[in-house]
């Protein structure tokens, strides 16, 4: 990853995880008293219509150049990620110019149910993502700021989208989402064609 990406990368990474974990314990959702965030169950998440592991996918090869073009991607840059318990898992980059970004993780030691059990500080709902299960995340009390999508891919694992635009943002909290879960449609469909 280019240096001028990393800052943006740490600070969205860190709100990420900070979200879910308790006095700088990793992977623990944090109890906080003031949220109103129900969990809700994985049991809600719809049959997956296919099986699609995630073991050894590149997540920079998740968006071909025809898909990135499509959303107005410029580069795709690899990178760990802990956005997901803390744990250092593959993950991807993809910008334009710094307007806005996604990161894709694929996560093979978490299913989507962490999020929807974790309350804490984001809240999670169920949603439909080119006709798999996913849970929408987004951080409480935070509006306009991002959106995350985790697809159900696969029994225990995890495709992650998250959508984040600069500062400047006009966009509204549904069309955040509207472009994450339009994100993690299209890896979807490469991810199809990687097995």
């Amino acid at each position: 990853m280019t240096k001028k990406y990393v800052p943006v990368v740490a600070a969205l990474l860190l709100v990420m995880v900070s979200a879910c974990t308790s006095g700088g314990e990793i992977g623990k959702a944090n109890p906080d008293s003031s949220a109103t965030s129900t969990p809700q169950s994985a049991d809600k998440l719809p049959k997956r219509p296919a099986e699609l592991k995630v073991n050894n996918v590149d997540p920079c090869k998740l968006l071909s150049a025809a898909q990135m073009d499509q959303i107005k991607i410029a580069e795709a840059d690899p990178e760990q990620s802990t956005v997901i318990d803390g744990t250092a898992m593959p993950g991807c980059f993809y910008s334009n110019n710094l307007t806005y970004s996604y990161i894709a993780v694929v996560a093979t030691n978490k299913g989507v149910d962490y999020w929807l059990r974790s309350g804490g500080n984001v809240t999670a709902e169920v949603v439909n993502v080119a006709g798999y299960g996913a849970a929408q995340v987004k951080l409480i009390g935070v509006d306009n700021a991002n959106c995350a999508v985790a697809v159900d891919v696969a029994e225990g694992q995890q495709l992650f989208m998250n959508y984040k635009p600069d500062s400047e943002n006009k966009e509204t909290q549904q069309q955040l989402c509207d472009k994450a879960k339009k994100a993690a449609g299209l890896a979807l469909e490469t991810l199809k064609t990687l097995k």
